[in-house]
C-alpha cells in the first residue's frame, strides 16, 4: 500500500531526494505553497506533511504568521519538519513547540523512515496494550467488558454463571459506575438475548405514575386513560427488564412487586384480571440496600427476595489498572462518531486520567474524553484538551503527592536516626523500650502467567485471550499510587513472556511499598528479598 506525503517546499532537488530515498512504499506530493496545502489534502485526506524549514518556504510571512496558518491547515495529520542550514532561528524554535518532529539536514533517511513506518492507528495500540496484561472479558452481541483490575476478576466469571440462569439479578453502585451497561451485557450473555430488553428508571418517575408504568392499565382507570396501555412487565414479555434506582420504590409498590418476583402474577391499574409475568428481573441502586433495610425504608422481604445474585460494581477510582483501556476505547468510539481521525495520545493526557478522582465515575469519563475529541489537533489528545477543573485537581492531587512523598522520606530519616540513637546508648532495663522481635519471611509472591495468554489479538473488537493471576500475584493498586503510572511503563508493547511477568511484579512491589508506608526496609522483610534487591527493582520500575 503507497502512503501519500505532502512536501511543502520549492526545492526542487529536495523533492527528487525524497522521492528517490522514500521510493518503497511512499509518494510524494509536491506544494509550493501554504495556500495550494487544502487542495492537496482534498486529493490526498490523510497525508503526512513535510515541510521544509527554510527561508525561501516563508515566502512574504512572519515565522510566527507561518507556523499559525500550518497548524490552522493541518487538522489530523503528522507534520514533520525539515531544518536547512539558513532556517531563521525563530521559526526552528517555534516549528519545534508547534509541529510533530523536527529533523535537520542532511535527512537521516533511516530516522525519517522509522517515524514514518511507526504511524499507528488506535485500534492498533489499543489491540496491542490490553491483550497482553492480565485481564477478563465479556462479550456480548453489541457490548462487551473487560476489566484488568484482579478485584474484579472472581466477579467477571461470577456474572458469566448468572447470566445463563433465570434468577434475579441485583446490581449495587455509584452512579455512573456501567449498571445499566452491565445489565444490557447480562441479557446479551442469556437465552433471552433475541427478546425485548425494558428499562423502568425508578427514580424519573413520580410515587403515583410508577405502578402505572410498571403494569400498565385499562380505559377508564384514571382521568386521562382513554386507551388500555401495557405496562413494562407485559411489554418485555419473555426478555429482560431493568428496574434502575430500585431503591426509591415506594412501600406500596414494594408489595406489589415482590408479588410479581414471588408468583408472576399482577393486575393492570383499574383491572381485576390477573396477568403474569414472564420476564427475567435486573435491579440495580446507588445504595446498599442493607442499610435500607435497617432503616426502614425498604421491606426486608423484598430484599431477600433480590438478593439471590447480587454484584457491587468498584467506583473507577478504584479501577486505576482500567483507567487507559477506557480512555482509548472512548476516544476510538468517538473519533468514530464524529468522523475525527485520531492517531495518538500524549502520555501527560493518560496521566491525567488516572490522576483524576472520577466522581462522576465511566459515565464522566467518557464526556470528558468525547470533548476532548472534539478539540484535538492533528489527531493528537493532549492534556490541553481536557476540561480545566480536571487540570486544576490533577495538579493539586500532584501536589500533595509530591508533599505526602516528601514527609515519608524525612519521617523515614528521622526514624532512622532514632533507631541509631538507641543503638549507641546504653538503655536500663525497665525504661518502657521493648526489643523489636523479628518477623517471620513472608512467602515471596511469584506471579503466574498462563500460556494461552502469549496468542496475538487479531483486533481489538475480535476475541482476546484471557489470563487470570492469582489474587497473591497481582494485589490492587491504590488509587493514590499515582507514581506507579510511569508512563515509560504505562503501555506494554512486548508481547515476550518477560514483559508481562515485569508487569506484575511491580504491581506487587507497588502495594508492598504502600502497605508499608514507602519504608524499604520493612518492604523487603515482607517481600523475602534484601533492600539492595528492591532498590534495584524499584530503580527499574521507575519507582524512586
Amino acid at each position: 500500500m503507497t502512503t501519500a506525503l505532502i512536501a511543502l517546499t520549492r526545492d526542487q532537488n529536495l523533492l527528487f531526494e525524497l522521492q528517490t530515498q522514500l521510493e518503497a512504499g511512499f509518494v510524494i506530493v509536491p506544494c509550493e505553497s501554504l495556500a495550494l496545502l487544502p487542495m492537496c489534502f482534498t486529493a490526498h485526506p490523510g497525508a503526512a506533511v513535510i515541510v521544509h524549514l527554510t527561508t525561501d518556504t516563508l515566502g512574504e510571512l512572519s515565522p510566527g504568521r507561518f507556523v499559525a496558518e500550518l497548524d490552522e491547515a493541518v487538522v489530523n495529520s503528522p507534520v514533520y519538519g525539515l531544518v536547512a542550514a539558513d532556517c531563521p532561528q525563530r521559526l526552528q524554535k517555534l516549528a519545534e513547540k508547534a509541529i510533530d518532529h523536527c529533523l535537520m539536514l542532511p535527512l537521516d533517511y533511516d530516522q525519517f523512515r522509522r517515524l514514518l513506518n511507526n504511524r499507528q492507528d488506535l485500534e492498533g495500540e489499543l489491540a496491542g496494550f490490553w491483550s497482553q496484561m492480565p485481564h477478563k472479558e465479556l462479550h456480548g452481541r453489541s457490548r462487551s467488558l473487560i476489566t484488568f483490575t484482579p478485584e474484579m476478576f472472581d466477579t467477571m466469571e461470577e456474572i458469566k454463571v448468572a447470566a445463563r440462569h433465570n434468577v434475579t439479578v441485583l446490581l449495587i453502585g455509584e452512579t455512573g459506575s456501567g449498571k445499566t451497561f452491565l445489565a444490557r451485557l447480562i441479557h446479551e450473555l442469556s437465552e433471552r438475548r433475541d427478546d425485548r430488553f425494558c428499562t423502568v428508571a425508578c427514580g424519573a418517575l413520580p410515587p403515583d405514575l410508577i405502578e402505572s408504568e410498571l403494569f400498565g392499565y385499562v380505559k377508564g382507570a384514571f382521568t386521562g386513560a382513554d386507551r388500555d396501555r401495557e405496562g413494562k412487565f407485559a411489554a418485555a414479555g419473555r426478555g429482560t427488564l431493568l428496574l434502575d434506582e430500585i431503591d426509591v420504590l415506594p412501600m406500596e409498590q414494594q408489595a406489589k412487586l415482590l408479588r410479581v418476583i414471588e408468583t408472576g402474577e399482577y393486575e393492570p391499574v383499574g383491572s381485576n384480571e390477573t396477568q403474569y409475568s414472564q420476564a427475567r428481573l435486573v435491579v440495580a441502586s446507588n445504595y446498599n440496600l442493607e442499610e435500607l433495610v435497617r432503616n426502614g425504608s425498604f421491606r426486608t422481604d423484598l430484599y431477600y427476595r433480590l438478593n439471590i445474585l447480587n454484584f457491587n460494581l468498584l467506583p473507577l477510582r478504584h479501577r486505576p489498572w482500567d483507567v487507559e483501556y477506557l480512555v482509548r476505547k472512548f476516544a476510538i468510539e468517538h473519533s468514530r462518531t464524529h468522523g475525527i481521525p485520531l492517531r495518538s495520545i500524549e502520555p501527560s493526557f493518560l496521566d491525567a486520567m488516572r490522576a483524576y478522582n472520577w466522581p462522576g465515575n465511566i459515565r464522566e469519563m467518557e464526556n470528558v474524553i468525547r470533548r476532548a475529541v472534539l478539540y484535538c489537533q492533528r489527531g493528537m489528545l493532549t492534556i490541553n484538551d481536557l476540561p480545566s477543573p480536571i487540570r486544576i485537581a490533577v495538579q493539586g492531587h500532584t501536589s500533595s503527592l509530591a508533599t505526602h512523598q516528601a514527609a515519608m522520606e524525612m519521617n523515614s530519616l528521622h526514624v532512622s536516626e532514632d533507631r541509631l540513637a538507641l543503638n549507641s546508648n546504653n538503655i536500663p532495663t525497665g525504661m518502657g523500650v521493648r526489643p523489636r522481635m523479628p518477623s517471620p519471611t513472608p512467602q515471596t509472591h511469584r506471579p503466574q502467567v498462563p500460556l494461552h495468554m502469549q496468542q496475538p489479538m487479531p483486533s481489538y473488537a475480535g476475541s482476546f485471550a484471557t489470563g487470570q493471576p492469582t489474587m497473591e500475584s497481582a494485589p490492587s493498586l491504590s488509587p493514590t499510587m499515582n507514581p506507579a503510572m510511569n508512563p515509560a511503563l504505562s503501555r506494554v508493547t512486548s508481547a515476550s513472556l518477560e514483559a508481562r511477568v515485569d508487569v506484575l511484579e511491580r504491581r506487587i512491589i507497588e502495594d508492598a511499598l504502600q502497605r508499608n508506608n514507602f519504608r524499604r526496609k520493612e518492604t523487603a522483610a515482607e517481600l523475602g528479598i534484601s533492600r539492595v534487591t528492591l532498590y534495584n527493582k524499584m530503580k527499574k520500575f521507575g519507582l524512586l
